[in-house]
Formats: C-alpha cells, structure tokens, sequence
C-alpha cells in the first residue's frame, strides 16, 4: 500500500508544479497593471514610514496592521511601484503548497490536486480581486498554512513533532490578522478542533492538550513582536486599539448612517461575483453535503463549517463590500473542495461543478482583464492623472485628491498635507471637514486639488464651506481624464500637454 501511495504522488508532482507555474504565469501579467488606490496609498504610506508620527506609521492615517504595511515597506525600498505585485508571488505559492497538503490530510492525492488546482485558481481569480495586492490575499496567505500544518498535526504520531507542527501552525494563524484584522480563521479553526474532538471523545486527550498548547505558544509569538515594536517606539495600545478596531465600529456606523443605495448596491454586486467567481457555489455544496444544523461528524467537519460560517459573518460584518472581501473565503473553500470533490457521491460530483467553474471564472477573468487593460483606458485614469500631475509640477508641490485615491500621488509621487488618503476614514474621523478645510486655508495647504469626486459627494458639504474656500483660494486649470485639476492662487506652473484617456 505504501508503495503505491508513494508512486501516485510521484505522478502527481507534475500537477503541483504545472499549478505553480501557471500561478507565477498569470501574476506575473498583473505585474504589468496599474496599481489600485488600496495598493498605491498603502505604498505611498510605506514610504513616508516613520517614528514619532500622529499616526501608527507617521503623518497619514490607515487601518491595518502592522505585518501588511511592513510588506509594503519592503516594496518601498524601491522606486519601481509594481514590485509589491510581484511580492504576492511566493505569497501565493505558500497558499497553493498549503491547499496541496490541506487536501492530502483530507482525502488523499485525490483531495490534494482538487484543494491545490481550486486554490490556485482563486489565487489568481479577478472576479474575487485577487489580481490586487491587497491584505486579503496577503492574509489568506497565512491562513491556508496554518490550516494545513494543524491538520498535519492532528494526524501525526505522538510526540515533540506534533507539538512543533501545531507552534508553527499557530505562528501562522497569529501572523495573518496582522495582515488582516479580521482573519482570525487559523486560530479559530485549531480552537474548534480541539474542542469538538474534546466533546465528541468526551475527554481532553494528550492529542488535544499537544496541538492546543502548540497553537496557543505559536500564536503568541507574532503578537509579542507587534507589541515589542509598538513599545519601543513609543506606541500606546489604545492607539493600535482605536486605529485598528475601534474604527472599523465607527466606519461601520458611518456607510450605514447616510444613503443605502451604495453599500447595498455593492452587497448585491459581491453575491453576483462570489457566483460568477465559483466560490459561493463551493460553499453551497459545503453545506449540502456536511449538513452542519445536525451536529455531525469529525471535528475537521465541524472545524470547516465553523470557518466558513465565520467568514461570512465577518464579509458581512465589512460594511463596503468591495470584491476583494471575497478572497477570505479561498482558505475555507479549499478545505470544501478538498474534504468532498473526492466523493464518489452527488454531493461529490456537485462539488467537482463548483471546483471547475472557479477554474473556469479565473481563466476567462485573467483573459477579460488583460485585454480590457490593453484596449481600453480601464484602470490607467488615474494613473494618467498622476503623470500629467507630476510632468506640470514643481518638486516641492504637494496635492489633495478629492476623495480618496491615492493613486494619483503615487504615481506623481507627491504627497499630501492632509493625513486621509481614503473617503472613509475622512468620512469618519473629520465628519464636518473641519481639518480639511483648516489645512487648505492653513499656511501648508496643497499646491493642488485633484477631483475624482464632488466636493458634496456624500452631501459632505451641504453648506459649500469647503466649495467657497476652495473657489476663494484655487482655480480650475485644466481636466484631465475627467478629473478636474485645481491650482492654487498666486501660484504659476508649466501645464503638460493633457493626455489622451
């Protein structure tokens, strides 16, 4: 038996590697892409990273935590703004490789090559937004890992080997919501692991305590660092508190407080995208074939519903509903695909549909995306924007986009005296605009107004106080792209030619 078991992993190799190529193959052409406003303000932040700032990372203000802005950090030590898309490369084969190995515990080479060809897909599946650098996939990255070293943990003979699987199983899980807050899915997989094969077994057994006390040391580790760093820089923790989690209550409270026309419109959008993408689908099979309302089952079955069940609550709980929040059910729908694509039974062959439609959805995705990119000004606005700004400015300039997207200053390379480089967290932390307008009329005010949306958007300003000071002390001198482009008074440059958009 072990022979053959050994023979069929051998044929399957070519699989796995095919897999991987075919994953650098495809982000290497995201590569060639403009970057989003997520990914440009998050490098534009990294960039002006320092000590001592008003903020976690210096003078701008941003939501994450500190694992994502260090990965962008290292994306920053170069001018080429592209490499952080090709940083999500090894992110990506580590999740591909944990798929593969998630499977292999599950059902064999059978559920290895399904979790590892759906995993690869959804890594690389537009639909989901997963051609972005963003912390979702960062995070998702870190997830699938921790999933499968528990599993190889679980099922691992006694001993010193299996404790150390279950650190490094948790060493993942505690780094990922520090790519991301919300992706808890490692920890709480491992947590109901333990604790359904407790109340199945009716004992805590020294299989239990191991991989329990494995995970709990593991997961400390990334948190003791965070913590060490935020003291030695003189960080308190109410700051990491209300910047990372006590907002995010906040924002909440602000998208659903205004009109209901945006976020239920993008709602209905993600549904559409999570059918379209496959991943709902895999999920809707997960359920009719594990049936978890009747409490059945091993604890890797109780363990997936409870992953899946809490990404949902946590997608839901998101309040925007941008594409990208989708890619946090990848982890969970391997687990799906790999424990029942194998299954010789409908709930199987069900399966074995919603597996290949994500394959499908990438595929065609990658190819719609690719070419819209090369016909079409789709995605390049606001990068045509930025050069046109950064060819008709002077090196000291500064600018102010109105509201919110940050690619424009990174493709200028400019920066921003106003510390909110997104809508909502101006939205939600300056309501009446009240910094805003101090830092135009202020002596440090922008050498530039870029306005990719009204000044009232959101009936932000109702009572045109920030329209007449902006009228009062700049002037439209151009439009670029449809962006109308302000200069402030007294102020002369050489504008560039406009570009074609």
């Amino acid at each position: 038996m072990e022979i053959g078991q050994g023979a069929a992993r051998i044929r399957q190799r070519p699989l796995l590697l095919g897999l991987c190529l075919a994953v650098v193959a495809v982000r290497l052409t995201y590569v060639l892409h403009p970057l989003r406003p997520d990914e440009a303000g998050y490098l534009l932040i990294a960039r002006e990273w320092e000590a001592g700032g008003e903020f976690l990372y210096g003078d701008y203000y941003v939501d994450r935590p500190p694992l994502l802005m260090l990965i962008f950090r290292v994306a920053a030590l170069s001018d080429w703004d592209p490499l952080i898309r090709l940083l999500t490369i090894p992110f990506a084969l580590l999740f591909v490789l944990a798929a593969w190995r998630t499977g292999d515990k599950l059902a064999g080479q059978a559920g290895a090559a399904w979790a590892a060809v759906v995993g690869s897909a959804l890594m690389c599946s537009p639909a989901i937004a997963a051609d972005q650098a963003d912390g979702e996939l960062f995070a998702a990255a870190l997830v699938m890992p921790s999933i499968a070293l528990a599993l190889t943990a679980w099922r691992t003979a006694p001993g010193g080997r299996r404790f150390l699987l279950a650190a490094a199983a948790g060493l993942f899980a505690g780094a990922a919501p520090l790519a991301k807050q919300n992706f808890l899915e490692g920890a709480l997989f491992i947590a109901v692991l333990v604790v359904a094969s407790s109340i199945l077994s009716k004992r805590v057994g020294p299989r239990e305590l191991s991989v329990a006390g494995g995970a709990l040391a593991g997961i400390l580790v990334p948190q003791v660092l965070v913590w060490g760093w935020a003291g030695s820089v003189g960080i308190e923790a109410s700051s990491i508190w209300g910047d990372l989690a006590a907002f995010r209550v906040e924002a909440f409270e602000v998208i659903w407080s205004g009109s209901l026309q945006a976020p239920v419109a993008r709602a209905l959008r993600l549904v559409l995208l999570g059918l379209v993408s496959g991943v709902l689908l895999v999920l809707g099979c997960w359920v009719a074939a594990a049936r978890p309302w009747r409490l059945r089952g091993d604890p890797v079955q109780w363990a997936t519903t409870a992953v899946l069940a809490f990404v949902f609550v946590a997608i839901v709980a998101g309040g925007s509903y941008w594409p990208h929040y989708l890619v946090q059910l990848a982890p969970g729908a391997v687990l799906a695909v790999g424990a029942v694509a194998p299954r010789l039974t409908r709930a199987g062959r069900w399966m074995r549909l919603a597996g290949t439609t994500t394959v499908a959805a990438a595929a065609v995705g990658t190819l719609v995306l690719t070419v819209a990119y090369e016909v079409s000004a789709i995605g390049w606005v606001h990068h045509r924007t930025g050069e046109w700004l950064a060819a008709s400015s002077g090196s000291r300039d500064t600018a102010f986009v109105a509201y919110g997207n940050a690619a424009v200053l990174e493709t200028a390379d400019m920066g921003s005296p106003y510390p909110h480089l997104w809508s909502l967290p101006m939205r939600t932390l300056d309501p009446d605009q009240r910094r805003l307008r101090e830092t135009l009329a202020g002596p440090d005010a922008p050498t530039w107004i870029v306005e990719i949306n009204g000044l009232n958007s959101w009936e932000i300003d109702e009572r045109s106080l920030l329209r007449d000071l902006v009228e009062e002390r700049y002037r439209v001198v151009v439009e670029v792209c449809g962006n109308q482009v302000w200069l402030r008074r007294g102020v002369s440059r050489p504008l560039a030619p406009v570009p074609d958009c």
